[in-house]
């Protein structure tokens, strides 16, 4: 079975690597002040995952920007914690092909649309995450920084606290400081 699941993440890096050579997007730094919309992307398997995030999204939708925050949960079904609302969406196991891309009307209209900031809150581990991340055509991408990883334009590195907290608060604030 480990010989399946090593050829279904080869032919899916071999597709993400393609998607993300044709992808033709205008890419620009683009500051707190001047967005007018952001997209968030999250592992949002547990609760908890999904309470932590709930602040930064509010940060943003508080002043005034046009914010969609799209989970991945990592289960083959949804629980009550996942019901879609105002700035959230969420996508599961049933959402992915069989090289774990993913693939519904709410992810095609997420990578469709032109955020002019996408902050992706996970590492390159998921790798649905990744996909989309890949595959969005936003203006500007802000991520975790990762060796031979580079699809951001801006990279955040963290030394010692990886902790998903101290990623939103690095975010916030290397943000408010472009073009300042």
């Amino acid at each position: 079975m480990q010989f399946i699941e090593d050829f279904k993440q080869k032919v899916g890096k071999w597709v993400f690597q393609r998607e993300l050579k044709t992808n033709k997007r205008t890419k620009e730094v683009c500051n707190l002040d001047n967005a007018q919309s952001i997209g968030i992307l999250y592992d949002a398997t547990s609760e908890e995952q999904i309470k932590m995030v709930k602040p930064f999204v509010s940060y943003f939708f508080d002043l005034k920007k046009d914010v969609k925050a799209l989970g991945y949960v990592n289960s083959k079904q949804l629980s009550f914690h996942h019901t879609p609302k105002l700035q959230y969406d969420f996508f599961y196991q049933k959402d992915l092909n069989w090289y774990y891309k993913p693939q519904n009307y709410i992810i095609d209209n997420f990578v469709k649309k032109e955020y002019d900031i996408l902050i992706n809150l996970c590492d390159s581990s998921i790798i649905p995450i990744k996909y989309l991340v890949a595959s969005s055509i936003a203006h500007f991408k802000i991520g975790i920084h990762e060796e031979n990883y580079e699809i951001y334009d801006l990279m955040i590195s963290l030394k010692d606290d990886k902790s998903m907290e101290k990623l939103m608060h690095e975010i916030k604030h290397y943000i408010n400081l472009i073009n300042k």
